[in-house]
């Protein structure tokens, strides 16, 4: 009888561990297919904090995660925090994707189809939360 409670057990056991697995696998993200849909998005990254060469420094960041970098410059305005802004889906699915890829809170859209970008990353004064390592690049 005792052997039976262990043998019981041990299968609740079992099939949890082969559930959470199932789970597990199911909802990973291949690295493979985040390259390659980073890839598909054109990015703006603007210094807007005034640091020198940020824009350079994250955007080789960036460019490392595959995000596609085609512009980068100067914002016309100081930003104490970094801002995504959608350019080109009125729904957003770029501007959040990238956001989340970056771990962005502020999220904008300004859809606007001559600039030839997705996303414009503005960088603020809080880059080393979104790009702790950036330091090392200087």
């Amino acid at each position: 009888m005792k052997t039976g409670k262990v043998g019981l057990i041990i299968l609740i056991l079992l099939l949890f561990l082969f559930g959470v697995s199932i789970i597990y696998m199911s909802t990973r993200e291949d690295p493979e297919e985040i390259y390659k849909k980073n890839s598909n998005l054109r990015i703006e990254v603007l210094n807007g904090c005034g640091v020198n060469r940020l824009a350079i420094r994250v955007s080789d960041i960036l460019r490392e995660k595959g995000f596609n970098v085609v512009k980068i410059g100067d914002a016309r305005n100081y930003y104490r925090e970094s801002v995504v802004i959608e350019r080109s889906d009125e729904n957003m699915a770029n501007g959040k994707y990238f956001a989340r890829r970056i771990n962005c809170k502020n999220i904008g859209k300004d859809v606007d189809p001559d600039l030839y970008v997705d996303v414009t990353l503005i960088i603020g004064e809080d880059y080393k939360k979104l790009f702790p390592d950036v330091e090392k690049r200087f």
